[in-house]
């Protein structure tokens, strides 16, 4: 029956005429007409009159506007608050592609602001001293014995800084300075002064010119002369209030700090610390000329040339327009002069902005940053939010048909093609800024949940100016990206035929470009997938593979340096616990991050003498029973108070031409002019991460190196109320022979596990981001399945009456979804398998990637897309055919 609402025509005329403004009328018309329709129904009669409707409105539409709104419509604050109301109007009317939309661009801009905060801060290093790009660190290359191989070395012998000084022409200042580890004792007037411990490398030994180079604010002190004089020492502001409480700055000048037990320092200047991000963490900065008048020149030799220590260290400040090529060939020279032995140095200079990067240039000071994880953090952000970009775009594309009738009456009331971008763009901003200040919400916790991934001393400030451009840049290119596209499609249709019910994408177009989109999408979250599987592959390799040695229930606990006889003492009182296993006097443990290597000698009958670099591995005679090392020939060595026996391992072995381990028992290596027998060979053991290959090794007892105390407790039928009982027993010995000490340890197994940090943060990584794309995917996934069973009813109807299954009409609506993820597949296993295999090339020890990765990867990926499409495919099977041909 023709439906014709009285004079409605009249009324609208009226509302035109009032308020100047079509879009206004537009959408008031629009609103009435999808009314009207669902009242009465879509007849031939009811689109008739309502064409008859906008043909009297039109003209009107085409007249000048009055003189008020001369400015462009598009911006008039009436037009963007229209803009904004018909955006509110169209999310809720679709609520589930809205809520996907939404969780979509949250989770993409969350992940982009976690991101960034981090990699900004990690980027932001030491980029705040004044004139930092021509701050240097004097490094160097290494090269012990002729035939050696060159080693990149971040420090310099301790003689080098000031002959550099004197002989390199061009540098404008040099400032030396070394790290030192000690207690700290601050007299209070009472018997014994207040103890303070030091366990980084906060206290330093330096020149004057260090504060040349680096600016600090001074509230206490002359920064001409605070250093001058020995005895001198400049403390941070915070590291004074922690000696001296809450005097005055001004009544902390002249107070004694005492270092090393008897080097007594007066503060000679206060300074406060930087609030951004460095490396330099330095707090007590002890003046240079005190190692000349105290015992610091019994550890810090400054007339050494002929090794290097990591306390060492110099930076230089360039003049302008000065590069460190101009000074290579004069650091040959010095090269040539100074090294003519064996050890040889040839100094470089590494620039201040590389410092927190370069793992080459190792020190014992600085947090290095893995410069290719920041990279590929910003990688992820950005396919992140790029997934959820396309989400967008499916959906709203998809959704383009049920919005082409308001399009056609837009355009025939004589709306630009311009507002209908502006319009639908103004959704997608609206739904981006909605997901940018859940993002902010969320940041917080999010990054308090994820602290192994995040840098230590990472700030946040949400709301600095740095933060908000970002997140400005974030709002305007994700609404850019998500929208403009399918407003610019939405825009395009032409009115005689949406309003015929007729459009683009359902006249002929297959949505090729959609179905592009989603192969994309899925190509991304199956990289993220392989990458899961190769990184967990890797990382239980490592966890499970045999080190060559027993790591369980042994830890190491460190005695003062100074105190050997009470270290001796210490050793003794543990040797009588029962719960005690075994104990041995060591250096550091067969595996772990500290190790030495030096230069030892083989001189073969009737042949030429082989030279090798070998690591050293110290400890007493209990060394190899306690870490369970297998002798394959020979025996232990014995506890002497030199080192005058050695056991070597397999590889040295093999590297001094001897074919059978038993082959090299007596035989004599040359070590710093003395000849030392072979007792025994051990089965190879790894000493550094998987990331070396095992080199040559030798086990002996050097005294004066073995001061650390390795324990392997008794664990046998025990649990952990046991072992923290021991642990109570150990710290109350430790307390008996170092009552102002600190009583610290760490388990073997948990030195070993910080070798792969690095790995564990990279694993946890790509397993976040591959939940992330995957629900992001499957979200879009939902969407755009729920949309096709919408399209396809009747044709669902239809096939269900003439005797379809609910089976077949599920693989019917399912199988377009599963061959698109099928390509994906076959586009993601040769990027993921190039990504892997340049990661894996940072292992010398490693898994291998095998074709059984990519199918498993493939049907998981299959399986998901079919558990997400096949929801949708089942509930659009099960409708009764009745209900969706009862219009035809």
């Amino acid at each position: 029956m023709q439906h014709t609402p009285p004079r409605l025509a009249d009324r609208f005329l009226e509302w035109f005429c009032a308020s100047h403004l079509l879009e206004e009328v537009q959408g008031d018309l629009y609103e009435r007409y999808v009314r009207d329709e669902q009242r009465s129904g879509t007849s031939k009669a009811n689109r008739r009159y309502w064409l008859n409707v906008l043909r009297f409105i039109r003209p009107f539409a085409l007249k000048r506007q009055p003189a008020e709104y001369s400015q462009p419509i598009l911006l008039h604050p009436i037009m963007l608050r229209n803009y904004f109301k018909t955006s509110l109007r169209n999310l809720a009317k679709n609520k589930i592609s809205t809520l996907i939309n939404l969780l979509g661009l949250t989770l993409g801009v969350t992940a982009c602001l976690v991101i960034y905060l981090i990699t900004n801060y990690e980027l932001s290093y030491d980029t705040f001293h004044p004139d930092s790009e021509r701050i240097y660190r004097l490094v160097g290359e290494a090269q012990y014995g002729n035939p050696g191989e060159k080693h990149p070395v971040g420090f310099v012998p301790n003689a080098v800084p000031a002959a550099i000084r004197k002989e390199i022409a061009g540098l404008e200042t040099v400032a030396a300075f070394h790290t030192i580890s000690t207690d700290v004792l601050i007299p209070d007037g009472r018997e014994k002064p207040k103890r303070f411990e030091n366990t980084h490398s906060e206290i330093v030994v330096v020149e004057p010119q260090y504060f040349d180079i680096f600016k600090y604010q001074w509230l206490a002190g002359n920064p001409q002369t605070a250093l001058n004089e020995p005895f001198n020492v400049v403390l941070s502001e915070q590291k004074a209030l922690t000696y001296f409480g809450n005097l005055p700055i001004e009544k902390m000048i002249g107070k004694e700090v005492i270092y090393q037990d008897s080097v007594r320092a007066n503060v000679a200047g206060i300074v406060k610390a930087w609030s951004q991000p460095s490396d330099f963490i330095f707090t007590d900065f002890i003046s240079f000329a005190t190692i000349h008048a105290s015992q610091l020149k019994k550890s810090i030799n400054l007339d050494q040339w002929d090794d290097i220590w990591s306390a060492s260290q110099a930076f230089v400040r360039l003049p302008k327009g000065a590069t460190p090529s101009q000074f290579t060939a004069q650091f040959q020279r010095f090269n040539k002069a100074h090294f003519p032995k064996e050890f040889k140095y040839t100094p470089a200079l590494q620039p201040l902005a590389d410092l927190h990067f370069n793992e080459d240039y190792q020190d014992n000071y600085a947090r290095k940053a893995h410069l290719p994880t920041l990279y590929g953090l910003m990688a992820v952000a950005g396919f992140i939010l790029l997934i959820a970009a396309i989400n967008f775009i499916n959906l709203s594309t998809a959704q383009s048909v049920q919005r082409a009738k308001e399009t056609g009456i837009r355009k025939v009331m004589g709306g630009s093609r311009a507002s209908l971008v502006m319009q639908f763009l103004s959704e997608t901003t609206f739904l981006t800024l909605l997901a940018v200040l859940i993002a902010l919400v969320l940041v917080k916790p999010i990054l308090a949940g994820f602290q192994t991934l995040t840098p230590k001393g990472l700030t946040v400030n949400l709301f600095s100016v740095q933060t908000l451009v970002f997140l400005l840049g974030v709002t305007v290119i994700t609404s850019l990206l998500s929208g403009f596209y399918p407003s610019w499609v939405l825009s395009s249709y032409v009115p005689a035929l949406t309003l015929k019910g007729q459009t683009a994408l359902n006249n002929g177009q297959k949505g090729h470009f959609r179905k592009a989109l989603i192969i994309f999408q899925f190509t991304v979250s199956l990289v993220f997938i392989i990458g899961t599987l190769m990184v967990s592959r890797q990382l239980s390799f490592i966890r499970n593979k045999d080190l060559g040695f027993s790591a369980d229930a042994i830890l190491e606990i460190r005695p003062p340096w100074g105190d050997r006889e009470k270290g001796d003492v210490l050793l003794q009182k543990i040797k009588q616990l029962s719960t005690v296993d075994r104990v041995t006097l060591e250096w550091f443990p067969p595996m772990g991050p500290a190790y030495m290597v030096t230069k030892m000698k083989y001189q073969p009958p009737k042949k030429q003498a082989i030279e090798t670099d070998v690591s050293a591995k110290v400890g007493d005679e209990n060394f190899i029973p306690l870490y369970q090392l297998r002798l394959l020939a020979g025996r232990n060595y014995v506890k002497t108070d030199s080192l005058r026996e050695l056991v070597i391992n397999a590889t040295y072995a093999k590297a001094l031409g001897f074919r059978k381990p038993a082959d090299a028992l007596n035989q004599l290596i040359e070590w710093q002019g003395k000849k030392i027998p072979i007792v025994g060979v051990v089965a190879d053991f790894h000493e550094q991460s998987f990331h070396e290959k095992i080199e040559a090794t030798f086990i002996g007892y050097m005294p004066g190196q073995a001061r650390n105390i390795g324990i392997k407790l008794r664990t046998k039928g025990k649990d952990m109320s046991d072992v923290k009982v021991t642990l109570a027993s150990l710290e109350q010995q430790w307390k008996s022979v170092f009552p102002d000490h600190k009583f610290e340890y760490k388990f073997l197994d948990e030195s070993i596990a910080s070798l792969y940090e690095k790995e564990e943060k990279t694993g946890q990584l790509v397993n976040t981001s591959t939940l992330i794309a995957i629900l992001i995917s499957c979200m879009g996934l939902f969407g755009l399945a729920m949309f096709t069973a919408e399209q396809r009813t009747k044709e669902i109807g239809v096939r269900k009456v003439l005797g379809a299954s609910v089976g077949s009409i599920v693989t019917l609506l399912s199988k377009d979804f599963l061959k698109l993820v099928i390509i994906a597949l076959v586009i993601a296993s040769p990027i993921a398998w190039w990504a892997m295999n340049q990661w894996l090339k940072d292992f010398a020890y490693k898994v291998d990637i095998e074709w059984w990765v990519f199918v498993l990867a493939g049907l998981l990926s299959i399986g998901i897309a079919l558990l997400t499409v096949s929801f949708q495919s089942i509930k659009a099977a099960l409708v009764n055919p009745v209900k969706s041909l009862r219009s035809e």
